[in-house]
């Protein structure tokens, strides 16, 4: 699957749309790079570091110049912006295919309001607790899933292009209903993120100052709790039902943990971290692809 477009645009310039321009970079594909956004620093500075070619305060112009529009922001500015957006494109004389990097596709796709055939709602499933542009890395998405929420209307071509773009950046593509995407996302990253930010509020006026004797635990538990607050926000708000359900499931598995506590119940407790321990380690290969590439590159060695 080749990727054929000439010229792709990035509506917002951070740490996710930043990386994926310096992946296509990376990956030796020779198209033109273009930002846009309603502040210029962020592209001022995309530029410097050589993460764009150039960029436009002008959004007709990047339309008229791009074969792909990529939205890289939160999902509330990410549904406001495609609801201005995918009108424009679907007039334009060249239909530019459009792709987003929202984590919440049903939301966003219905704020879009718009049915344009070459909108394919897409979501990477990487990042980091750094934030902007100047974070960018090329291999952010090498052995990470992109879930793509295709509707049947959609125009195989655009379907084939964000799929082929995503190809040069080692990331693996699934297809997901847009439902599906919103409730798993809900259980896989959202509530753990909400459960850092739980923990961190819970350590962070305690007396004995806690957070200063942490070590590799507290330390893997709180990451995340360092990131965007405008982003975690958004996804709160527009993935509400989906994100309470999970909390609640959550909620489930830590009751019943404090019950077998309470009752110095050791071999209900050895079952439950037992249960636990391999289930995290049967997916090891998902959530580690980086780690497990390295250890298939040592053993090949010579």
């Amino acid at each position: 699957m080749i990727f054929t477009r000439q010229s792709v645009a990035f509506l917002g310039l951070g740490l996710i749309s930043g990386s994926l321009a310096s992946a296509l970079r990376a990956s030796g594909w020779q198209g033109e790079l273009l930002g846009w956004g309603p502040r210029e620093p962020s592209l001022k500075r995309g530029l410097e570091l050589g993460i764009i070619d150039r960029y436009s305060l002008d959004l007709d112009e990047i339309i008229d110049s791009s074969d792909m529009l990529i939205i890289g922001a939160p999902p509330v500015a990410t549904g406001d912006l495609l609801a201005e957006l995918l009108p424009k494109a679907m007039a334009s004389a060249h239909q530019p295919i459009v792709t987003d990097l929202a984590s919440i596709k049903g939301w966003v796709i219905d704020r879009a309001n718009c049915e344009y055939s070459r909108f394919v709602p897409g979501h990477p499933i990487a990042g980091s607790e750094d934030s902007g542009v100047a974070a960018s890395r090329a291999d952010l998405f090498s052995g990470r899933e992109v879930i793509l929420t295709p509707n049947a209307d959609l125009d195989p071509i655009a379907l084939q292009e964000v799929t082929a773009m995503w190809a040069l950046t080692g990331a693996r593509v699934t297809h997901m209903p847009v439902a599906d995407h919103d409730a798993a996302l809900a259980a896989s990253s959202h509530s753990p993120h909400m459960l850092a930010y739980a923990l961190t509020m819970a350590l962070a006026d305690d007396p004995l100052q806690p957070m200063q004797h942490g070590g590799g635990a507290l330390r893997d538990m709180t990451r995340i709790a360092g990131s965007d607050p405008v982003m975690w926000r958004d996804i709160a708000l527009t993935n509400r039902a989906a994100l309470l359900t999970a909390l609640t499931e959550v909620e489930g598995g830590l009751a019943h943990l404090k019950r077998l506590i309470e009752a110095s119940d050791g071999s209900g407790m050895h079952a439950y971290f037992t249960r636990c321990r391999d289930v995290r380690r049967a997916h090891d290969r998902v959530l580690n692809p980086l780690f497990e590439q390295s250890d298939s590159n040592e053993e090949s060695k010579p």
